[in-house]
């Protein structure tokens, strides 16, 4: 089988029951697959997709763990083709070298570096590594000298191997936590490569921003977590990680920024038992009730009347909104990544078209999927003549 049922808590490693299953959702094929024909497309394969909370430190995650050779050995995903993204990466870049030092030299290493879109942007003076074990940071590692490429996952054994024990002033990562499986030793892989004093920054998706927006549709296979403050620092400052600050941030509809500092003993902010999120019935509803949204109540009807209709925006968030809502039969989905240039989202088989097929064929409507990118996306077609639709 291709995957597996968690049987502990990814964060804290509490038995299996410590999880609380808070939302099922249909079967689903990965929202990171892009099929290369119409036929595979439509044979694709879909696995359960269960959202479960542990009680014990309140993480949020999918129960289903699809293995990393399925899901990571074609990734459909460069993070330098999104403007928006990498606008995000430019601001990183500049709290990260106001915060360590534009004229020093410090040692940084970033967790799931995809094409390099951070570290490229890092002073040439700093001592950059990244690891990554997915092909798209391979091929981009090979046309640049600017930093270090372990093209492996990050684990304990990689820290280990690769002589970083104690050798790092910054370890960071962006989004990457969504995507591993045993957290709890890329947290002490991370802890191992630090200096004493040294810092652990994290992106992380923020569920607070999740469940206030019911955004059923970031829900997915590689998204194998969904963190709050309270989740991330049960689970760091165990291990000597002392939360110092959190900056909340609005990419990916709701993000938050945390950094944590290697000490000897970590000082726990939070005992007893994970805080309510009355959010997470209001996330349910939204999915149970999804058919009675507003934009699809008008591309139903659009479509009952024969109206051509598109998509925007071939990200995971589409895959996921196209494949539990099916009925929704788009003639195609703009993308502008070369990576989906082609292709065909799983099981619904809704061709991946250019952006000159929207000027070609000037549809009724067209849905913005890639929603946390709608204003980019409206700005950059003027002369659109049909109605803009977002999902959310």
């Amino acid at each position: 089988m291709d995957y597996t049922e968690i049987n502990s808590c990814r964060g804290c490693h509490s038995g299996n029951d410590s999880l609380r299953v808070v939302l099922e959702m249909d079967p689903m094929p990965l929202a990171g697959q892009f099929c290369a024909s119409r036929e595979d497309a439509l044979s694709a394969s879909t696995y359960p997709l269960t959202w479960v909370r542990c009680a014990q430190c309140g993480l949020v995650q999918v129960l289903e763990d699809v293995h990393d050779k399925i899901l990571f050995s074609t990734y459909n995903y460069s993070s330098s083709t999104v403007g928006g993204l990498v606008r995000h990466f430019e601001e990183y870049a500049e709290f990260l070298t106001n915060r360590f030092g534009r004229d020093q030299n410090p040692r940084l290493l970033e967790i799931g570096c995809n094409d390099g879109v951070l570290l490229n942007q890092l002073p040439d003076s700093w001592r950059l590594a990244g690891v990554d074990p997915s092909d798209v940071a391979r091929r981009a590692a090979e046309y640049q000298s600017h930093y270090e490429l372990l093209n492996a996952s990050w684990s304990l054994n990689t820290a280990r191997q690769s002589g970083l024990e104690g050798s790092m002033d910054v370890v960071t990562g962006s989004n990457c936590l969504a995507h591993i499986s045993d957290l709890k030793e890329t947290f002490k892989a991370a802890a191992l490569a630090l200096k004493p004093g040294g810092e652990f920054w994290l992106e992380v998706h923020d569920l607070a921003s999740t469940l206030k927006g019911a955004q059923w549709d970031t829900i997915y296979h590689e998204h194998k977590v969904e963190w709050s403050e309270e989740s991330l620092c049960r689970c760091l400052e165990p291990l000597g990680l002392k939360h110092v600050s959190t900056i909340e941030l609005p990419l990916h509809g709701g993000l938050l920024r945390c950094g944590f500092r290697r000490e000897e003993a970590g000082t726990l902010r939070f005992s007893g038992a994970p805080s309510d999120l009355p959010g997470l019935q209001r996330l349910a509803d939204a999915y149970r009730n999804r058919r009675e949204n507003p934009a699809v109540r008008k591309l139903m009807a659009a479509l009952a009347s024969g109206e051509p209709v598109a998509a925007y925006g071939a990200a995971g968030r589409a895959n996921v909104y196209l494949n539990q809502i099916p009925e929704l039969k788009f003639g195609y989905i703009i993308d502008e990544s070369p990576l989906r240039a082609g292709k065909f989202i799983p099981r619904t088989a809704t061709p991946v078209a250019p952006l000159s097929r929207l000027n070609e064929e000037r549809p009724s409507m067209c849905l913005i999927t890639a929603w946390n990118y709608a204003s980019d996306i409206i700005e950059k077609n003027p002369n659109f003549a049909g109605e803009w639709l977002t999902a959310w």
